[in-house]
This record gives structure tokens, sequence and C-alpha cells, in this order.
């Protein structure tokens, strides 16, 4: 059994694929919204430890693209390599695909019902809730050295108070900490 009491569940194309279609046909607010969800039904199935998730997570962040679709085809292609992985693929792209056609095709009916509007003004708060656990869970599962907490806020400050500046900013933080790693190693 793997760790945390989850009970290990095969992994074969079909239930990768039903397992990425299912999170992401029940998932409203894109791409961190639907992460830890992601993260909970990984590891709940015994497919992979959360920390490995998150390590691929992070990885996705540096590839150009949707997050969560890079997210799913790393973690598919960890699991089951090409096939893992466009199972996962087509399991994330089919129920947002198939919603936009839909609501595309609905959406002229219905735009003024308060029920609707109701619903699509509730899910905004769901949204922020779900980021805001993404946020903490990645906070406390990485070590944190001094300097990097000192680096991530400046970086923040800096964002804050010089926002055309967002990209040098961001490339020079990087910069900073991918020496002060070298630095901290020798």
């Amino acid at each position: 059994m793997p760790a945390g009491g989850s009970v290990l569940k095969a992994k074969t194309f079909l239930s990768l694929f039903w397992a990425f279609f299912v999170i992401s046909a029940v998932t409203i607010g894109g791409s961190y919204a639907i992460v830890p969800i992601m993260a909970s039904r990984l590891t709940r199935r015994g497919w992979m430890e959360e920390q490995g998730f998150y390590d691929l997570f992070a990885l996705a962040q540096a590839v150009p693209g949707p997050t969560t679709l890079t997210t799913a085809v790393f973690v598919g292609q960890q699991l089951l390599g090409f096939a893992g992985a466009a199972a996962a693929f087509l399991g994330i792209m089919l129920p947002p695909v198939a919603s936009i056609v839909l609501v595309s095709l609905l959406y002229g009916a219905v735009a003024g019902n308060p029920i609707v509007q109701g619903f699509l003004q509730g899910s905004y708060g769901t949204v922020i809730g779900l980021v805001a656990a993404l946020l903490v869970r990645m906070l406390r599962a990485r070590k944190w050295r001094i300097h990097e907490v000192a680096l991530s806020l400046l970086c923040f400050a800096a964002l804050l108070l010089f926002r055309s500046w967002a990209l040098p900013i961001v490339i020079a933080t990087v910069i900073l900490v991918r020496l002060g790693a070298l630095a901290w190693k020798s």
C-alpha cells in the first residue's frame, strides 16, 4: 500500500483518461483551481506521491502553454509513457472543448437568467479559495532558506512597485536564486 493509506489502483490508458476526464469535467476555475484536485486524486489512487506531483507541476510552469494541460501530460508520461501522456491530454481536453461548444450554443439564451449569473458569481469565490489552498500547500512543501524568502519578498515588492518591469524583475530573481543555490552547495 502506498504512503498515506491510499489504495493503489491499476494504471491503464482508460483509467488514466477517466481520472483526468473527471477532474477536468468537475473543476471550475481553470489552471490553478484544478491543480490541488489533480494532486489529491492522483495521490489518493496511489499513482504518485504528492511531492512528485508538485515537482512535475513546477516543471510544467516553465514550459510554454496551459499549465494544467502540461502538468497532466507530464504526469501521464511519467505514469504510462506516451500512452499515459495521450490519455491525460485527451482526458483534460475533452470536457472543456465540449463545454465551450455547448456553452457557445446555449449562452445567448440564458445569459440574462439571474440563476446563471448567481452561479457564475458564486464560482468566483470558490476559485479564489482553491488557488489559496494551492499556494499554502506549495509553500508548506518547500524547504525555505532565508535568502530565498528574502529574494521572494523583494521580487514581490518590486513587482508591486514596478509593474512595467515585470519580466526583467522575474528574470533577475531567477538568476539570483540560481546563483544563491550554487553558492549554498559549494
